[in-house]
């Protein structure tokens, strides 16, 4: 007889990758859903899930230790699925996360260039939100501000 999902070990991460993809209110969904991140259509089904990470995923047996996490990022990826996934330890999906956000930029006003070490030092020298700076920087627009951004 199979165990409820609730009471498998995996259930809370299948969960919590769905509310952050589907779940508005989620406290992380503006970084996953709200980007575009989406989870495979197999995976909307517990029971693969499952399967995929136990029989398939190298090291999926290893997602049922505590310190270890699904990381989609493979690629670029924006679809969390058994092609796109891997398990990595929580400290590797950290330093991966600090690594993405100390990104170089510049910023670009008329014949002006600054360069900074990341987007919290250009945020704070030109009194801008980082996350703000990034977004102009992936988009390519001009900020009203008049800068343009650059990642480097």
């Amino acid at each position: 007889m199979r165990k409820r999902r609730h009471d498998h070990p995996l259930y809370n991460r299948w969960k919590s990758m769905h509310d952050r993809c589907y779940r508005p209110k989620h406290v992380k969904y503006k970084f996953y859903g709200g980007k575009g991140i989406t989870v495979c259509e197999r995976w909307h089904d517990f029971w693969n899930f499952v399967e995929d990470v136990k029989n398939h995923m190298e090291n999926g047996k290893l997602l049922y230790q505590k310190g270890y996490q699904l990381d989609k990022d493979r690629n670029g990826a924006t679809v969390y699925s058994l092609e796109n996934c891997r398990v990595i330890t929580a400290e590797e999906n950290r330093r991966m996360a600090n690594e993405s956000q100390s990104k170089s930029v510049i910023a670009i006003r008329g014949n002006e260039r600054i360069k900074f070490s990341s987007l919290a030092d250009a945020g704070k020298h030109l009194n801008l939100n980082k996350a703000m700076i990034g977004r102009y920087a992936k988009n390519g627009r001009q900020h009203y501000s008049g800068y343009r951004f650059e990642f480097c």
